[in-house]
């Protein structure tokens, strides 16, 4: 993805923040911009599209644990328990945009972004 892209997209997370936080409906966007394997930005909302926005950030670079991943949306303030990042993170396995591991088979899994 190009840096023309990136910046696209994160200022059009940024607007949706501002808008929710006046209190305005999301808008529901009608074209977005596709990645490397066609998935686009439009198909997640809520939780799933923050993590997916960390993902085009290039933050799932270096593998991540779950609770580092909820430590760096409640820098967003997005504060939600790690419990809930599970579904979204598993929709984004499915999606192959990120991977698990669990290092050595034991301990907490952590996830990466999916080498191309």
């Amino acid at each position: 993805m190009d840096k023309n892209t990136e910046i696209i997209i994160k200022i059009e997370a940024l607007l949706e923040d501002l808008k929710q936080s006046l209190g305005a409906k999301p808008s529901v966007k009608k074209q977005g911009v596709k990645g490397s394997r066609g998935t686009s930005h439009e198909n997640f909302s809520g939780l799933t599209k923050e993590i997916f926005n960390l993902v085009q950030e290039g933050y799932f670079k270096e593998p991540r644990t779950i609770s580092e991943i909820a430590k760096k949306l409640h820098q967003r303030a997005i504060n939600k328990p790690t419990t809930s990042l599970m579904k979204p993170l598993r929709q984004l396995i499915h999606k192959r945009i990120i991977e698990r591991e669990k290092p050595d088979g034991k301990g907490h899994y952590k996830y990466s972004k999916v080498n191309k």
